[in-house]
């Protein structure tokens, strides 16, 4: 067989980095153990030029993408003359086959293997096909199907064992790429999700595996040979030290002694050698021997090793060390049955569970030269699932009872529930069956396991059985056990175990009914329980009850959710949904479940009772039944509250709760402003805003009743949407007449257009009502005002200005002179601009109410009375943009914002 040169080791990038932070001295230590140039591959690591599996494995490929040549034609490349130098063999392309019937050696026709150099059971490799299922590299490789194709293979060095062999190439393939039939020996998809392997995680990311045991301390039946090295004190007659290593031929040159033969002695018979050779040739010496350098050996790790091949390991190496630096052993290969072969004889067996599961390492044998440490296929496995402690595929050996298999698992989780296990196997016939066993019977223990078994362990169920739990406004809601003729008190204590502010009217009680397990809601008298515990009130609990106890102040629609879906999952056409509805003036209105002999009273008090406006003489029923032809009926019945015990309520009512006749809240109105006694009162429906005004003292001698405002909150609402309707529509006609060919005028036009809409919506609703204050409170025979609840009344003091905005040059308030027309007013503002509209000039009165053009033209502006507060509005010229077909509204939009101006400076 081919061996590995020492320094074939090829470690990973993530070992190079790992090594690369490792002690200069730990480095050069492991450097010398496997014969590489520290400083060379420091260099090497350091410019990223990869590991040399990466380097082969591109050369590799180079090699196959050249075009074949006839046999006799083929010269090897530098690199290839190199590594055959090395013991490594030519392209498994190039390979003979010895045909041994025939005697005589047949030249195989040479064919390109490039796609399918190491084809897998399915015929495919890193993305490549083969032609068929027997490539040809199949039929020449012995150590694939060498048994079944060609039982008379005696040649066991047909290819060598490296890492880049293709038998190595193709061993990392199938495991990374595993077949069916290793799927099913490495683990089933079961119902805890994938299991994996027992072990083999041991070999995974340990660099430090790796490193030889050469600082441990060397005991005394360590085997000395060729290579080691130990230190010789002398002291006494004569001090001094000497240095030996023992040649090839196992003797060491000693000064003033001569050759002394150390080779197959034990540290410590060479210890008691020299120091009696010593003590006897070199009178008044004597000696202490220490061991120094040890040696290296070569060993062989086949098999199912990730990386199989030879390896320079320290003297001190065990299997251990072997099969770590081997890289571990692949997920096929067995952790329980790996041979340690010295002169073709197996001397020792290492069984990797012991190390694993009990950390015995007696059988960890100390290796020596050419020893051969042999992988073979994993065993017989069997996988443990479920409640153990350690689910995983384990390998069997002496294990044959499902409760061996148990306890290779860790044994059972405390959660286990051993009478319920189960097996998945594959019976004689190739067919999968399950066999259900009791594990806690000494039958079920003993049952004898099979290759490729499942074991499971189910749980415990997660109900509780023979319990009571308490939820809700409590101070320790939980669960507790449930004792015989247990009652609601024995499992709410007293009061004082209840939050601040319950719901002592009612309580509620889910229950479960037997056998079909269906919910069923009882409510109880929670107070009268409490205060009289040997009272019908204090009903008897029984198993796996559910107890809430309601807060008076927080809705329940939430807590009534999940069992109203109950109620309607479990519903049929025999038996509908046992729900009902309760809405009106009750507390917390909404749907509930319906309790056995249920009165409207009960379902009143579920709902958290009634409102303070509620109407507690009479409730409507509104019932929904079928007739015989299955048709639907409505009947609405008037039940007394005062009797209910005749009324029982059935499922789907609905149960309405009346309002008080003639109720309604606080209602106010606020007087502001030069009122006698100003401020909020509270009002009652059909009051007048002069009965308000008497009440409150009536007006002062300074206030101006032409100016007052009232608002209303209604208006406000209603101005606001009708803004937004106005803003939006004149948006849309400003869009329209920018998409037109307009003149320059007419853009202009636009402009102001866009720059009154910018000021429309800087707009904030009054609500505002014109009203004539001075006729209300003067002609009690005038129309009087009926108020309603958020009115508001601010009555100024006398105003002496005049104001005219709008398109005039200096918008601005006049002292108030009864001389001026509306044309005074505004040349005093510095008369119309360009924009203005002379024609549609108007005034908005103190009052809020509005002179308008008449539709004959306009109006004789000396003949409209300006009083002060008054506000004159010079409008913009709607001529000035056609393209608008809104004017009639912009006019109101104009009205709106000479109101707000007036309504400013009412205040």
């Amino acid at each position: 067989m081919f061996a590995k040169p020492a320094s074939a080791f090829t470690p990973t990038d993530a070992q190079i980095e790992q090594f690369l932070k490792l002690p200069k001295s730990q480095q050069e230590q492991i450097a010398k153990q496997f014969g590489v140039d520290l400083d060379q591959f420091k260099m090497s690591a350091l410019s990223g030029g990869g590991s040399n599996t990466q380097r082969e494995n591109q050369e590799t490929d180079q090699y196959y993408q050249q075009p074949r040549a006839p046999y006799q034609d083929y010269k090897p490349t530098t690199r290839q003359q190199n590594n055959g130098a090395q013991g490594y063999s030519s392209p498994p392309s190039r390979q003979y086959q010895y045909n041994q019937r025939q005697g005589q050696r047949e030249d195989y026709q040479m064919q390109d293997y490039s796609g399918q150099r190491y084809p897998d059971e399915n015929n495919v490799h890193q993305g490549r096909s083969a032609p068929d299922s027997r490539s040809s590299y199949q039929q020449v490789n012995p150590y694939y199907r060498s048994q079944q194709e060609y039982p008379d293979r005696t040649d066991s060095t047909f290819y060598p064992l490296t890492p880049d062999s293709p038998y190595q190439q193709r061993n990392q393939f199938d495991s990374d790429n595993p077949s069916l039939g290793q799927k099913f020996y490495s683990g089933m998809q079961h119902q805890s999700g994938e299991l994996r392997s027992f072990g083999y995680e041991l070999f995974q990311n340990n660099f430090e595996a790796f490193v030889p045991n050469s600082n441990v301390p060397v005991p005394l039946d360590y085997i000395v040979g060729p290579g080691d090295s130990f230190t010789v004190q002398l002291y006494g007659k004569e001090n001094s030290s000497y240095d030996f290593t023992i040649n090839r031929d196992g003797f060491v040159q000693f000064p003033e002694i001569g050759p002394v033969s150390v080779a197959g002695l034990s540290f410590g018979q060479v210890q008691d050698y020299i120091n009696k050779t010593v003590s006897e040739q070199m009178i008044g010496v004597k000696s202490s021997v220490t061991m120094g350098a040890l040696r290296s050996m070569r060993v062989f790790v086949l098999g199912e090793a990730n990386q199989p091949g030879s390896y320079v390991v320290s003297s001190l190496s065990t299997m251990t060390n072997a099969l770590f630096s081997s890289g571990g052993v692949r997920k096929i290969g067995s952790l329980r049955n790996i041979q340690l072969k010295r002169k073709g004889k197996v001397i020792a067996t290492l069984d990797l569970y012991d190390l694993l599961l009990r950390g015995d390492t007696a059988n960890d044998s100390r290796l020596a030269p050419g020893d051969v440490i042999f992988i073979p296929p994993i065993g017989k496995t069997v996988s443990v699932d479920g409640e153990v402690r350690r689910p995983a595929i384990y390998e069997v050996k002496n294990e044959t009872s499902a409760q061996q298999a148990v306890q290779l698992a860790g044994g059972l989780l405390p959660t286990a529930y051993p009478k319920e296990s189960r097996i998945d196997r594959i019976n004689e016939k190739g067919e999968r069956t399950v066999v259900n066993l009791d594990l806690s019977s000494k039958q079920g223990a003993a049952l004898p396991i099979r290759k490729g078994d499942v074991l499971t362990v189910f749980s415990v169920l997660d109900s509780k059985q023979d319990i009571v739990e308490l939820q809700g406004h409590v101070k320790r809601p939980g669960i507790m056990a449930w004792k015989q003729g247990m009652r609601v008190t024995d499992v709410l204590g007293d009061i004082y175990n209840l939050k601040p502010n319950p719901d002592l009217s009612v309580a509620m009680i889910e229950r479960e009914v037997q056998p079909s397990r269906k919910l069923e809601v009882l409510t109880f008298d929670l107070g009268a329980a409490l205060i009289n515990p040997l009272s019908e009130y204090n009903v008897k609990v029984k198993p796996r009850d559910k107890i809430t106890v309601f807060n008076y102040t927080d809705p329940r629609a939430m807590i009534m959710l999940p069992i109203i879906d109950s109620l309607r999952t479990q519903a049929s056409q025999s038996e509908r949904e046992q729900v009902v509805k309760i809405g009106g003036f009750a507390r917390f209105p909404g749907e509930y479940p319906l309790i056995r002999n249920m009165t409207p009273l009960e379902l009143i008090a579920l709902a958290g009772g009634l409102t303070q406006d509620a109407y507690s003489l009479e409730v409507e029923i509104t019932r929904y039944t079928l007739d015989e032809h299955e048709n639907q009926e409505i009947k609405y019945l008037n039940v007394e509250l005062d009797d209910t015990a005749g009324y029982v309520l059935q499922r789907q009512d609905y149960l309405n709760v009346k309002r008080l006749p003639d109720w309604s809240p606080e209602e106010t109105i606020t007087l502001e402003g030069e009122i006698t006694f100003p401020g909020t009162y509270t009002i009652k429906k059909g009051e007048t805003l002069r009965e308000v005004l008497l009440r409150a003292g009536g007006l002062t001698e300074q206030a101006y009743p032409k100016g007052a405002v009232f608002t209303r909150s209604d208006l406000q609402v209603l101005e606001a949407q009708r803004l937004e309707e106005l803003k939006n529509k004149l948006k849309g006609d400003i869009a329209a007449s920018n998409i037109a060919q307009q003149e320059s005028i007419e853009r202009v036009g636009s402009d102001d257009a866009e720059n009154l809409l910018e000021s429309l919506g800087e707009i904030k609703p009054l609500g505002r009502m014109v009203i004539n204050l001075p006729e209300i409170v003067n002609k009690p025979e005038a129309q009087d005002i009926l108020i309603a609840d958020g009115d508001t009344l601010n009555v100024p003091g006398f105003k002496q200005s005049v104001t005219v905005v709008g398109e005039v040059q200096y918008p601005t308030s006049h002292l108030f002179n009864k001389k001026y027309s509306v044309e005074e007013y505004i040349d005093r503002s510095g008369g119309l601009n360009t924009k203005a509209d002379d024609d549609r000039i108007y005034v908005v009165k103190a009052d809020g109410s509005v002179l308008l053009p008449k539709s004959s033209g306009w109006f004789a502006r000396k003949s409209i009375s300006v009083e002060p507060g008054d506000t004159v509005v010079v409008p913009l010229d709607a001529d000035r943009i056609k393209s608008l077909t809104l004017w009639t509204s912009v006019s109101q939009i104009f009205y709106q914002i000479a109101l707000g101006a007036a309504a400013v400076n009412s205040f």
